[in-house]
This record gives C-alpha cells, structure tokens and sequence, in this order.
C-alpha cells in the first residue's frame, strides 16, 4: 500500500454518480444533505473534478440534522431526479426518471452505480443505458437489503421481491467495469462471471484523528477495569428493528437479568422497536437497560463509545456495518452474529467474538465469556485501533481512487 500522504491527482473526466441518496432543497433554493452523506460526498470531491450526483430530492425545509452542502469544488452539479416513497410512485414517475438519467449518461464519461435504494434501485435504470451509450460504469455495493434474512418473517411478497432483486441486480454487478464490494459474500454471490474481477473494500466513516493512541486506550481500559462487582457494559448503535436483531438483543439480556448475571445494555438510536426498548428499561430496573436517544456522528460519539467494554452488533442482515470499525477507533471489541458481512470484518477471537447462533443463548455465552476473560477483551481492543487505522474513511476512498484510476486507464 502506497503512504498516507500520497497526493490524490484529480480524476478529469465527467463523472456522474447516480444513486438513491436524498438531498433536500427548501424554499431559498438552499440545498441539504444527510450529514453522512455530506462526509462521503466531500471526500468524493477530492480527486473528482467534474462531478454530477444525480438523485432524488425532496423539497421543503430539510431534517433538523441535515447539513447544508457548500460545494468544496465550483464543478459538482446536481441533477434533482424525482422523490418517491412507494413502488407505484416510483413506477408512475419512471418515464421522466429514466429520462433524467439518459440526458446525464450522455453528458458524462463514467458512471457510478449502486444496486441498494428504495423504491427502484437506479442501478438497475441506468446501467442498460451506460451500456448503450458505450459509457463505462463503476458499481459499488454496500448492502443487499432485498435479502430474506434468517430469523425473521418472510412473506410471498418479500419472497417474489428478493428474487426478482437478486436476478436484476446481479446482471448490473456483471456487466459492470469496475466493482467495488463490501464484503466477500457479495463478490461470490453477485459477481457470478469472473468474481476475480471484483475488489473487496471495506466501508468506514472513521477519521484519522478520532482514532485512540494505544496509551490512552490503556488507561481507558485501567479506568473501566471488570472486577469482581463491576458490571459488562455494553452498547449497541443503529436502527431499533427487527433486521438489526434488537429482540435477540433484548432477549438476552432477559436471560442475564434472571441469571443475575452483571450486564448493562445501553441503546443508541430510533426505529420501530423504540417502544419494545422502552418496555424493557422500565420491566427490569434502572440502569440494566438505558434508552440514550440519538447522537451525532462527531467526537461527541466517540467518547462515548469509550465507556463500554463491548459493542454488540447483533443484525441478522448481510451487510457489512460501520460501527464495527468506529468501535475499533476506541479500542472496543465488538460482539456480533455470524454473518456474511460482520465475518468479513470481525476477527472472531482477536478483535471481537462471533455468535455460534442466532439464539439468546448463545448470546448468553458471549456475555460470560467477557466477564470471565477482562484481560483477553482488552487485548481485542488494542486490535482493533490497528484495524481502524488501515481502514478509516479516507483510506477506503483513497483505495477507491487507485481502481479508478485503473479502471480509466483500460478504457483510454
């Protein structure tokens, strides 16, 4: 791997990024991003000059935490492709979406595409018509949400969905330039032709200065030292649903209550399941299971992260998430089920434990495990700074950079 510092020469061509990710323009003509979104755009910035992001946008007064987007770069355009919700608005506006998509192909030299969004991923409008217009595309997947996922309830529609879904989007990865993947399981599972072809780059938002030295992450650990008495805090971070496996996560923590087992749960986030959660905190007593709400993603989240001894991850989905790695940043060790995604990132043993199951008893395990082995969580810990330090955010983007470079360089 090159240095760090290597300078990032400025990518010339028309690039045009065409994904489901939602701006917001309000009455002042003003625009606003997600504030992640705004992180992951700014970096893309760097080393594109001629930059067109094509998505969907909402008009009216953004969300509280939006940010407002003042374009690092006088080049990047935006074209404002029609907002949906639902498949039929989706369905009803693809003419003029498709429309929108074509003219910006045209005027572009490459594209990048995802096959993930809601309601009609764009990757698989857009590709066909790259092809057409003799335009090489770059794909990267991230996640692969139409997936029936173990544990939970299927339906005939959702059925029929991840089917079709699996079918489309696996013909936009094949036919693709250059792809970028996540995790292993995607390369096998969606690169069927040639999965050689497909680069495995992991997804973070860490910055390098929010990553711990290992002598502030030992004093951390001497401050939190598990001891006779001393509880195992735990924290989990994300979306309170089903697909995240917050019920398994209550669940266990069911089982250790009654075992008298010390573990305290602290939850971090909104979603469905907030009252579930809520029930919880209240049915067991203060401080076994804490609601804390939401926090932005800025050092004030990271020296939270700090207190716990564990970050739990317990989603049954594919997807490879970014905590795991801003866990890493401060030293912690995640917990996390055994799938496709958190394998990939999780070095079961050396930077964290992976579930033998999806069951609360295996969970259970986990739990008792790191109450009778401090020492061996710690050293976890200390593994996982060097983890975050290969992989923060500018580092994925500038690995990014090199493959499109590459890319760009058979095309000429």
């Amino acid at each position: 791997m090159r240095e760090a510092g290597e300078q990032l020469r400025l990518i010339t061509s028309r690039y045009l990024l065409c994904l489901n990710i939602k701006s917001y323009r309000n009455a002042r003509g003003e625009r606003y991003l997600d504030a992640l979104w705004h992180k992951d755009l700014t970096q893309h910035t760097r080393y594109l000059k001629n930059l067109t992001v094509a998505g969907p946008c909402q008009a009216g007064e953004p969300p509280p935490d939006a940010i407002a987007w003042r374009s690092p770069q006088e080049e990047v355009r935006f074209i404002d492709l029609p907002a949906t919700d639902t498949a039929i608005q989706a369905v009803l506006r693809l003419p003029s979406t498709a429309a929108l998509i074509w003219r910006a192909i045209g005027k572009s030299d490459v594209v990048h595409l995802g096959v993930a969004g809601w309601p009609i991923p764009y990757g698989w409008v857009a590709w066909p018509m790259a092809l057409m217009r003799g335009k090489p595309y770059a794909i990267v997947v991230e996640s692969a949400p139409w997936r029936l996922q173990p544990g939970l309830p299927v339906t005939w529609k959702a059925k029929i969905r991840a089917a079709i879904s699996e079918v489309l989007s696996r013909w936009c990865v094949n036919h693709a330039s250059l792809v970028i993947l996540t995790q292993e399981g995607y390369r096998r599972t969606l690169l069927t032709k040639a999965p050689d072809r497909g680069h495995v780059i992991h997804a973070s938002w860490v910055d390098e200065e929010n990553i711990v030295s290992h002598e502030d992450a030992a004093e951390l650990w001497r401050s939190k030292r598990l001891t006779s008495g001393v509880s195992l805090k735990l924290l989990f971070a994300g979306r309170l649903a089903r697909s995240k496996g917050v019920t398994l996560l209550l669940d266990t923590m069911q089982i250790l209550i009654g075992e008298e087992i010390p573990v305290e749960l602290d939850i971090l986030g909104q979603g469905e399941l907030r009252a579930e959660c809520e029930a919880a905190c209240n049915n067991w007593g203060a401080g076994k299971v804490r609601m804390l709400g939401t926090v932005a993603y800025d050092s004030a989240f990271f020296q939270l992260l700090r207190r716990y001894h564990a970050v739990v991850v317990p989603s049954f989905s594919d997807e490879q998430p970014r905590i795991v790695y801003d866990a890493y940043s401060q030293a912690i060790p995640v917990l996390a089920n055994d799938t496709p995604g958190l394998r990939d990132c999780v070095e079961n043993g050396r930077s964290g434990l992976l579930a033998a199951s999806n069951e609360p008893a295996s969970w259970t395990d986990l739990c008792k495990w790191c109450l009778e082995n401090p020492d061996e969580l710690e050293k976890m810990g200390h593994r996982g700074i060097e983890l975050a330090r290969g992989m923060t955010h500018r580092a994925m983007h500038r690995k990014r950079w090199r493959l499109l470079l590459d890319m760009l360089g058979r095309a000429a």
